[in-house]
Order: structure tokens, then sequence, then C-alpha cells
């Protein structure tokens, strides 16, 4: 079986992104974590399992979670707009 260059340029940009995923999984400070009770352990095993897919979900959700943590408060069941 024969695999063309399409196959091998889209194997090698999936592995850039998971790596600069995983790479931005270390970006975060581990307080960042340890506050949020989240693990960095399972993100990585996530995007080594799921690839850019993975990358993608942490980039929309957890990754704005803990970087900015002031966004998410939630006074009174209303999180304040950002401003």
């Amino acid at each position: 079986m024969r695999s063309g260059p399409v196959v091998w340029i889209s194997l090698v940009v999936a592995a850039v992104v998971v790596l600069y995923g995983i790479a931005s999984v270390f970006a975060v400070p581990r307080s960042a974590w340890t506050e949020l009770s989240r693990r960095r352990s399972n993100w990585i095993w996530l995007m080594l399992l799921f690839g850019p897919l993975a990358v993608l979900l942490f980039f929309g959700t957890v990754r704005q979670h803990l970087v900015h943590p002031e966004r998410y408060e939630v006074i009174d069941g209303v999180a304040e707009a950002d401003g």
C-alpha cells in the first residue's frame, strides 16, 4: 500500500499541532491547574490519543479558563460580562 505526499504532510501537520498543544499545557503554571483542580496528565493523554481534536478542545475551553479565571467567576448566579 502506497501513501502519497498528502498523507505524509497531513501526519506531519497533525504531529506538530499535537506537540504545540502539549507545549501549551506545560506553559500554563502548575498553580493554575491545582487551583481549578484539573490535571495536566489527563490533557496530555487526551492529546496523544485523539490528536488535533483534543488540542482544539483544550484551546476552546480549558486553556481560557486556566489563563483568565476572572472571566469565569459567577456572582449571584450570573457571570460578569467582559469590560
